[in-house]
C-alpha cells in the first residue's frame, strides 16, 4: 500500500487524525498515515495496537464469543480509536478526534476499510521463527528490558550468544525460553 494511495483513501475524513495498517501475526507497520499536527512513532503504534487487537481476540475466544467480524472501540479522553481486523493477516486502526460523532466515525471507518482492503496484498504473512517472535514479546513487555536477556540466560542456562540468535534456537529451547518469558510477565501462555 503506497502512502499516496493511503492518502488518498482518508482524504475526505475530517475527524481522522491517524490510519495504522498492522500486518500480523508479528505486529509490523504495513503502511499508515497521520495528519500534519500528529508526531507519534508509527512503528511503535502499529505494534501495541496489533499486540491489543490479538489480546482482544485471544480473551474473547476464551469466552466463546469470538467473530472474524470483530471490532474494538475505545474511547480514550482525547480520541476515539477503531480497530478492525481486515484479512487474517492485516489490522487497521483509525484515530479520530474525540468530538466526532460515533455514528459518522463508524460510517466513515466502514467506507475507509473497505479503501484499504481493496488495496492490500494477496498473500499469506510469513511466519518468523517462533524464538524470534517470544524473544521480540519479551523484550517489548518484560519489566526491566535492558536487563531480559541476562535473566532468561540464567533462568534457562543458554548462552546470550544463543539467545542473541534466537532463529537458531531448538524446538526444546525455545519451549524453554517460552516457558521463562511466561514467568517473567507472569502469564499463562503469550498467545503469539
Amino acid at each position: 500500500m503506497t502512502p499516496e494511495h493511503l492518502a488518498k483513501a482518508v482524504e475526505d475524513i475530517p475527524s481522522l487524525r491517524a490510519v495504522f495498517v498492522t500486518a500480523m501475526p508479528d505486529c509490523l507497520l504495513f503502511g499508515s498515515w497521520l495528519h500534519a499536527e500528529s508526531d507519534w512513532d508509527e512503528e511503535q503504534v502499529a505494534t501495541y495496537f496489533g499486540d491489543l487487537f490479538r489480546a482482544n481476540r485471544e480473551g474473547l475466544k476464551a469466552l466463546g464469543s469470538w467473530s472474524s467480524e470483530m471490532q474494538v472501540t475505545i474511547e480514550a479522553p482525547d480520541h476515539l480509536i477503531i480497530l478492525h481486523e481486515l484479512t487474517a493477516d492485516f489490522v487497521c486502526a483509525c484515530v479520530f478526534e474525540r468530538g466526532a460523532a460515533l455514528g459518522m466515525v463508524r460510517l466513515h471507518t466502514r467506507r475507509l476499510l473497505q479503501r484499504i482492503s481493496d488495496s492490500l496484498p494477496s498473500f499469506e504473512a510469513e511466519q518468523r521463527p517462533r524464538g524470534v517472535r517470544v524473544m521480540e514479546f519479551l523484550n517489548r513487555y518484560a519489566p526491566d528490558p535492558h536487563a531480559v536477556l541476562l535473566r532468561v540466560s540464567l533462568r534457562t542456562r543458554l548462552s546470550m550468544d544463543e539467545l542473541n540468535e534466537p532463529q537458531k534456537l531448538t524446538d526444546e529451547q525455545i519451549a524453554l525460553v517460552e516457558q521463562t518469558a511466561c514467568g517473567i510477565l507472569g502469564l499463562q501462555t503469550l498467545n503469539i
